[in-house]
């Protein structure tokens, strides 16, 4: 993605996300609606949602605004973190989420299979998960 095609981008986020350009410490995962809530009377089922849910707006976000992948597992060890979510690397939901963020940002399949292949190391499992949550997202 060019420069010029990003920096709109990133205008529009900084305004829905209520984000300035000059606070460069805050990051994108803090912006996210419910990111920081982690209930612990839910179900299990219910956390894994809502964190699930967290990384797919993360995600979406995050390849709308052409990020960095350093700032990308950071941000999304601070999700992971906030919903307790402690081996975050190795948990499904964080790659299923991933997908279906991808879905969300409506990447095409040679941007996917990029994707994929970066974000996991061509580890064939996490590659697997990230195809179910984008399949998954974008049949709906």
């Amino acid at each position: 993605m060019s420069f010029r095609r990003t920096l709109p981008w990133l205008a529009i986020l900084s305004l829905a996300f209520g984000c300035s350009f000059s606070d460069s410490s805050a990051s994108i995962s803090d912006s996210i609606p419910g990111s920081s809530k982690s209930s612990s009377s839910s179900s299990p089922g219910d956390k894994e949602t809502a964190y699930r849910n967290d990384i797919r707006d993360y995600t979406s976000a995050y390849v709308r605004s052409g990020g960095q992948i350093d700032m990308f597992w950071r941000d999304v060890g601070s999700i992971a973190q906030k919903h307790g979510i402690t081996n975050w690397e190795a948990d499904k939901a964080t790659y299923v989420g991933i997908g279906e963020g991808l879905a969300k940002a409506q990447v095409n399949s040679t941007e996917l299979t990029v994707y994929k292949q970066n974000l996991t190391g061509y580890d064939s499992t996490k590659m697997q998960e990230i195809q179910q949550g984008y399949d998954k997202l974008a049949k709906n």
